[in-house]
């Protein structure tokens, strides 16, 4: 009974169990991993498929080719047993991969201008991405929406290049350049500041508001070099509590499960000159330097978890007092309580209203 019945469970197995994907398969794919239900395309997010699944794989609206997650084989006869895989195999490639596209779209939660971060997939669809609340005038990221799905190894990031999508203008992009930084400190606080000390070391740079870490597969991780999902950020915060931060989220997804985060930035900079303090603003009365970041966690079920709050300021004496709407609570990491990697406070996320 025992010997027919452990066959029997293998097969089951097999039969429902998952094609996880590879590194291989989806470093050297350059097509977008897609799904369809109901006739209607979205993203695949997570780092494996249900045996039976189909993937779309899609190049453009008229070059879709498809693959499925089919079930694999227990041991027969001195032959191993079969995994499940994708049939036809990945990596898929395509002549001309898409870029993800950023156009504006209504939605009553942002106070400027949201954009959608996707593809355009044909039949008036939106394969959507993540959101940016992005004020045009003031060249500022208010926030950012995106979701965070568990993975169990991160690919290599195949690019770096941020693109305005015709958002902001190229000055404001030449903003963010380290030379341009120390001219502006310099305009803004005498020629013998000692803030940016050079115009060659990167002292602030693009901090991506949802980061490209969260994502897995490599057009997705692209798709987060957007200038209406950055902020000038100094670069030991965005090294340091920052991106300890940013790894924690992603830790504490498990499963198939995901995590919804709000990502975000409030207030400006203010840092002394001999004629007083003066707000940092990187592109004449644009691109304003936040004075703090945030990001909120909420589960699944869109219900709060935890909310990260981080002083975006390395040149700060002591620890500052946290602000009237954050509410103070334990933190679930440990974090270095220091100027240069960002003074952080983790907040009540009931409560919690930047």
């Amino acid at each position: 009974m025992l010997r027919t019945l452990l066959p029997l469970l293998a097969l089951v197995a097999l039969a429902h169990g998952q094609c996880r994907f590879t590194r291989a398969q989806v470093e050297r794919t350059t097509r977008i991993f897609m799904l369809r239900t109901q006739n209607r395309l979205s993203l695949k997010r997570s780092d494996s498929s249900a045996v039976g699944e189909v993937l779309q794989m899609w190049c453009s609206p008229r070059d879709i080719r498809t693959t499925t997650c089919q079930a694999g084989q227990p041991a027969r006869q001195g032959q191993p047993a079969r995994p499940p895989a994708f049939r036809p195999p990945l990596p898929m490639t395509c002549t001309t991969p898409p870029a993800a596209l950023t156009t504006p779209v209504q939605d009553r939660s942002c106070p400027a201008t949201m954009f959608r971060v996707g593809y355009n997939v044909g039949n008036n669809q939106f394969a959507e991405l993540y959101r940016a609340c992005f004020d045009t005038r003031a060249v500022r990221a208010i926030f950012v929406d995106h979701q965070v799905y568990a993975k169990t190894f991160f690919p290599q990031r195949p690019c770096v290049q941020f693109s305005s999508d015709g958002v902001i203008s190229g000055a404001d992009e030449a903003s963010y350049t380290t030379r341009n930084i120390h001219a502006t400190f310099k305009l803004l606080f005498g020629n013998n500041q000692n803030f940016i000390p050079n115009n060659r070391d990167t002292i602030i740079n693009r901090g991506h508001l949802a980061a490209s870490a969260d994502f897995l597969f490599g057009d997705q991780m692209c798709a987060t070099f957007k200038y209406v999902n950055a902020v000038p950020q100094f670069k030991t915060i965005n090294d340091g509590n920052w991106e300890a931060i940013e790894r924690w989220v992603r830790n504490s997804v498990r499963g198939n499960q995901f995590v919804n985060v709000r990502t975000g930035a409030r207030d400006v900079l203010s840092l002394p000159s001999p004629q007083g303090n003066k707000n940092v603003l990187l592109s004449g009365n644009r691109n304003p330097v936040p004075l703090w970041m945030y990001k909120i966690v909420r589960n699944s079920n869109n219900q709060p978890t935890v909310a990260f709050l981080t002083y975006n300021n390395i040149y700060a004496r002591q620890r500052p007092a946290a602000p009237n709407f954050c509410q103070a609570v334990n933190c679930p990491l440990p974090l270095p309580s220091t100027a240069a990697a960002g003074f952080t406070f983790c907040c009540n996320p009931a409560t919690f209203r930047p």
